[in-house]
């Protein structure tokens, strides 16, 4: 069974990239902080500092650049994908010309 594209569809894909950015960038600051309370106190030395330099940088470009950056990371580039779709296929099509491709026997 076919589907139709709809806005709705767009916004609400649009709103579960939103979710997914927000949840990341809450769970990613979370471990930080932890990263930051184990790294000061307790949990020193060389050990120490290879665990937060690997956060620093291994996990920390992965997770804001990549994934959460508002531009140039991989949920920005599916945002605006989404925005591109909505607009080039949505907004910019005749209703008359998509009423008439559905029936091509009326006259519109």
């Amino acid at each position: 069974m076919a589907s139709i594209l709809t806005s709705a569809i767009i916004e609400n894909a649009k709103s579960s990239v939103s979710t997914y950015v927000s949840t990341t960038t809450q769970l990613y600051s979370e471990l930080n902080s932890l990263i930051n309370n184990l790294t000061s106190s307790g949990f020193m030395g060389d050990a120490s500092n290879g665990y937060k330099e690997f956060f620093t940088s291994k996990i920390t470009p992965a997770v804001v650049a990549n994934l959460t950056e508002p531009q140039g990371s991989i949920t920005a580039g599916i945002s605006g994908m989404l925005d591109t779709i909505k607009t080039q296929l949505l907004d910019t099509v005749d209703p008359a010309l998509g009423k008439l491709n559905q029936d091509p026997g009326s006259q519109g």
